[in-house]
């Protein structure tokens, strides 16, 4: 499912045509063709065939949850497996900005780069997690 496909324009009490549900998602009417295809609800009786809004919002929201990875603290999601992976050697880099933290460490499956925001707050309990490094940089204009 593309990423521009657009939650906010879609009316729930609102039932499209198939070119007006690509239109208002921002896909093409194949993309909407293959949705109905993989479980987007089609009112089949109706001519032209119509699509309810509430559907077609449950249907994105559906694919879209589908697709998110949970990390755990001691884990980070690799962008080269596609998978949730842990840190090589339980060893990872954590720099802090101001009041944001970056944790960066290599893939255990891959050796890939992977890295992922932290609180400030949550630091000392990811101390005892992994052999951390830390590196403060002050913020600057």
């Amino acid at each position: 499912m593309p990423k521009q496909a657009k939650l906010s324009r879609i009316k729930s009490f609102k039932s499209y045509t198939i070119k007006e549900a690509a239109d208002i998602a921002g896909v093409s009417t194949a993309t909407v063709h293959n949705w109905s295809k993989n479980g987007l609800r089609l009112m089949d009786e109706a001519q032209p065939t119509l699509v309810r809004g509430d559907d077609l919002r449950a249907y994105i929201k559906g694919e879209r949850d589908k697709r998110k990875a949970v990390t755990n603290a001691d884990t980070f999601y690799c962008f080269s497996c596609k998978k949730v992976r842990h840190a090589a050697a339980n060893m990872a880099d954590c720099i802090i900005t101001g009041n944001r933290a970056k944790l960066t460490a290599l893939c255990k499956a891959c050796e890939t780069v992977v890295s992922k925001p932290v609180t400030v707050t949550a630091v000392p309990a990811l101390s005892r997690v992994f052999d951390l490094t830390i590196t403060r940089h002050e913020a600057t204009l």
